[in-house]
């Protein structure tokens, strides 16, 4: 597993979002401003704290307000990426993400995100704050992913004409860190696909992705009409079998399903519950990892 270290903040599971080896990176970080650079070439941009706030000083003597500082949790404070600078949207112009907060221990890093509008010669602010992204340059994706609990959540966006939609979300599902429940959107937000994959890099996942596969560890696993206690039929499945994952469920108590397919005398689609795949040894979740 490959881990990333901002100025003292370790931030394990990053190259979850890479395609391959070296096909994502992380964007520039810089830990003190002010901070100077060029958007476009030609044109400067200065971005500065004045108390409590950060401006950037933009062509022309104007200036925009870009929120405040972020408070950061003691035992926190040497984080490199106070302000992170690279192209967001992969338009050829130079954005610029502003830490927002700090979670989990350092974890998650949350930014607030501004995209360089040349026509405006100004920033416009993304649609919401982002959390440890990454960018793959070779599909123009940009990606985020946070941890919570024991589990990795991850979102990831691709840009239309300048315009940005979540073409897959993602969370970690079941007991051993390696079974994620993705849904892939097409731009107008359309759901295209949903399944349970298993994989160590949830951004690989796509319309060809095939559906995870899971052993029954128990020695009788009862079969459900849909994701409920209260639904059980007749059939069960044993020890050793291994149905194909459809869907996934968790319910408000905690409990997780798992839409099943699974052929045997006859081929049956049930709900079963993810307890089914668990040993009473079953290692807690793991951090994603290449």
């Amino acid at each position: 597993m490959r881990s990333i270290s901002w100025g003292g903040v370790i931030l394990a599971g990053l190259s979850l979002w890479a395609l391959e080896a070296a096909a994502f990176t992380t964007p520039k970080g810089y830990a003190k401003l002010p901070f100077s650079y060029s958007p476009v070439p030609g044109v400067k941009v200065r971005i500065e704290q004045q108390h409590n706030d950060i401006l950037a000083k933009l062509p022309g003597g104007k200036v925009q307000a870009l929120g405040e500082m972020p408070d950061v949790p003691e035992g926190s404070q040497e984080i490199d990426g106070l302000l992170l600078q690279d192209d967001f949207n992969f338009d050829g112009q130079g954005d610029v993400a502003v830490l927002d907060g700090v979670g989990y221990g350092g974890v998650n890093l949350f930014y607030r995100l501004y995209q360089w509008d040349k026509a405006a010669k100004r920033f416009r602010a993304f649609q919401e704050t982002i959390s440890n992204p990454t960018l793959t340059r070779e599909t123009k994706t940009l990606s985020t992913g946070q941890r919570s609990g024991p589990r990795w959540y991850t979102t990831d966006y691709r840009f239309r004409k300048n315009k940005p939609y979540v073409c897959l979300d993602t969370a970690m599902v079941g007991s051993e860190g390696d079974l994620y429940f993705a849904r892939l959107y097409n731009p107008e937000g359309k759901l295209l696909k949903k399944l349970v994959a298993k994989t160590q890099d949830p951004s690989s996942i796509d319309e060809k992705t095939a559906p995870a596969r899971r052993k029954v560890a128990v020695g009788k696993a009862p079969l459900y009409d849909k994701p409920d206690s209260g639904a059980k039929t007749g059939m069960y499945l044993v020890k050793g079998d291994q149905p194909t994952l459809l869907d996934y469920k968790e319910n408000e108590d905690g409990s997780e399903w798992f839409l099943i397919r699974f052929k045997g005398k006859k081929l049956v689609e049930k709900w079963l519950e993810g307890s089914a795949f668990e040993a009473d040894d079953a290692p807690a979740p793991k951090a994603p990892s290449e």
